[in-house]
């Protein structure tokens, strides 16, 4: 009886043990879900890699249009709100680390930066 007992007892266990992961994985992709993301617009004619690079070329606007996505020219950014200045007007915090790539002397496009999770859109060179 004992051992029926034992038996019964680690299934429950491992029964529980699986609702709790399924539950808690699902606590934590909700969580993901709420991240919080501003956009920012390239507003700046040279379109160089160093102007590309710096923070103060981007605006905030929520409203940018979608780009083409071709890797010519940088175009918008979605960023993570720890990468963002909030108060007043969004502008981004230097800890971003914006990284860009050469597409001629001239044309520069983004390809990363320290916000593992940015959505980056590019555009063809005007």
């Amino acid at each position: 009886m004992h051992t029926t007992i034992k038996k019964v007892s680690k299934g429950l266990m491992a029964a529980a043990f699986g609702l709790l992961l399924v539950v808690g994985g699902s606590a934590f992709k909700a969580d993901s879900n709420k991240r919080v993301q501003y956009t920012f617009r390239y507003n700046n004619a040279d379109h160089s890699l160093g102007a590309v690079q710096t923070l103060s070329n981007w605006v905030y606007d929520p409203s940018a249009p979608s780009c083409d996505e071709e890797p010519q020219e940088a175009c918008t950014i979605k960023v993570d709100q720890a990468y963002v200045n909030t108060g007043g007007t969004p502008t981004l915090k230097s800890t971003l680390n914006l990284q860009a790539s050469a597409y001629t002397t001239t044309s520069a496009f983004v390809i990363g930066s320290d916000d593992e999770s940015m959505a980056i859109e590019n555009r063809t060179a005007q």
